[in-house]
């Protein structure tokens, strides 16, 4: 573990020039100089349940499950907190209000005052054991949120019996790794390409133990948490529940996007046979 090639790695990382047409493989390259990353296991057990939110721009019902589950890899054109352009993601939260939280910022961007928003958000059951890699922080006075005050317990309890050297190595790299995922990346490339290249090559690593990452939601104030979930694990998840909903959009006293609850329609029944929703 050398911890100075280490340090010139996130010197490196933060030097990259985003114009460059390579420059996704050459974030990956950064990390994997670094040798064997720092991993860390969270378990969501069979049974719980996820919540993932579709966005459309019509009110017309969503007829079929694959219509509000992983987004096909031809759609996807742009780097996001886990994935890169063509590399399908399930991104999905604990709750119902966390999985839509993510989607405000862009909301609030393209939609004007007197707009009406449709979205149909999905309950999808954990059929087996979800195995997420997440990141927190080292420092005890950073976690903040029961998130980290989470699993920065479990962090602690697996770095107890380590020894000096791999405490303090572990230690620089998280702090790092914290911050990349706990900044706002709108219009920030960068900082999606660092924690990018950083998941893959984790998940690389960790191989069939790890299932995808978890890690706080930005917009939520870390409050809520997120995941994303590799394309292999769908199988293992069953949706249970579907609720599409209508938002009216004014403006609040200082001019900003007051999104309001307007309709709703809950269904439970999910043809599995056939793919279907039924409303």
């Amino acid at each position: 573990m050398d911890k100075e090639k280490l340090k010139k790695a996130f010197v490196d990382l933060e030097g990259l020039n985003i114009n460059d047409e390579l420059v996704y493989e050459r974030a990956f390259m950064i990390f994997n100089s670094i040798g064997h990353l720092p991993v860390f296991i969270s378990h969501i057990p069979a049974g719980k349940f996820i919540f993932r939110t579709r966005t459309h721009e019509t009110p017309d019902l969503f007829k079929t499950i694959p219509d509000i589950s992983i987004t096909p890899r031809n759609y996807v054109r742009e780097f996001a907190r886990c994935n890169r352009p063509y590399q399908s993601i399930f991104y999905c939260s604990e709750n119902r209000p966390t999985s839509f939280m993510e989607l405000l910022e862009y909301w609030a961007a393209t939609k004007k005052f007197g707009d009406k928003l449709w979205i149909t958000i999905g309950r999808w059951q954990v059929l087996n054991d979800l195995n997420l890699i997440m990141v927190t922080s080292p420092d005890k006075s950073k976690r903040v949120s029961e998130f980290d005050k989470f699993h920065g317990d479990g962090y602690d309890l697996h770095l107890k019996d380590r020894s000096d050297e791999e405490k303090e190595f572990s230690a620089i790299f998280f702090e790092y790794m914290f911050e990349k995922f706990r900044k706002p990346a709108k219009n920030d490339l960068k900082t999606y390409v660092i924690t990018t290249a950083y998941s893959n090559l984790a998940l690389l690593q960790a191989k069939d133990l790890a299932d995808g990452i978890t890690y706080p939601s930005v917009p939520f104030g870390g409050q809520g948490t997120n995941m994303a979930v590799k394309e292999s694990y769908l199988p293992n998840l069953k949706l249970t529940h579907a609720m599409w909903t209508e938002f009216e959009i004014t403006p609040t006293e200082e001019g900003k996007h007051n999104f309001t609850e307007s309709k709703s329609i809950l269904t439970e029944k999910i043809n599995y046979n056939s793919q279907t929703i039924e409303w």
